[in-house]
């Protein structure tokens, strides 16, 4: 008989793991195991989610990267205390965001919208800077949440969105514009209607 721990790090690391098995690979005492348990996609959601409260950041992370976790873990880790792990949940539910809607009626899916909703509210600012850097060019990203990193007074965070956001409308500008011009805010407003003002000249 295989032992569970062969499936993750051994040369049968193909297998199926069982229920049995990743109930008691989770509580390992090895975090390495925990961490790559946390990665897989074929694990039921109930056991990631239980890893979304692991003692282990590196496993936390592991989870937050894995597009197989479940919304309930990704809501959880959207408030872990490491940023590191904040970070890398950013990067994944960033991707997310043409399907997200803050008017989604199931409540499952709605916990995505939420954990990026409490992303771009992040006290870290390189974490709100992932979200903005991913979704800068997106054009189906939600309004409100692209609003909200437009009026981020770090530039590294508010500059991306203003300078290349199809989902800004000229009233969102003017109206950044108009309740003042935080370093580095009117470049990047510049910079945007540079880049109009050369399209419609090439055309």
């Amino acid at each position: 008989m295989t032992d569970p721990i062969d499936k993750l790090t051994g040369d049968d690391r193909s297998s199926d793991i069982t229920y049995d098995e990743a109930k008691e690979l989770a509580r390992h005492d090895d975090p390495e195991v925990r961490r790559q348990l946390a990665s897989r996609s074929d694990i039921k959601p109930e056991i990631l989610y239980y890893l979304a409260e692991d003692p282990s950041p590196e496993v936390r992370l592991a989870l937050a990267l894995n597009k197989a976790a479940p919304r309930h873990a990704d809501l959880l880790l959207a408030t872990d205390e490491d940023q590191d792990v904040r970070g890398g949940l950013a990067a994944k539910i960033s991707n997310l965001a043409p399907q997200l809607d803050p008017e989604e009626k199931d409540r499952v899916e709605r916990m995505a919208y939420e954990a990026l909703e409490i992303l771009t509210r992040d006290q870290v600012t390189r974490v709100r800077q992932i979200v903005a850097d991913t979704l800068k060019d997106v054009a189906q990203a939600p309004p409100d949440l692209i609003r909200r990193l437009a009026w981020d007074v770090e530039i590294v965070v508010s500059g991306p969105i203003l300078e290349y956001s199809p989902v800004l409308s000229d009233e969102d500008l003017l109206e950044i514009i108009e309740h003042g011009t935080a370093t580095g805010r009117l470049s990047c407003i510049s910079k945007r209607d540079n880049r109009r003002r050369r399209r419609r000249h090439v055309r």
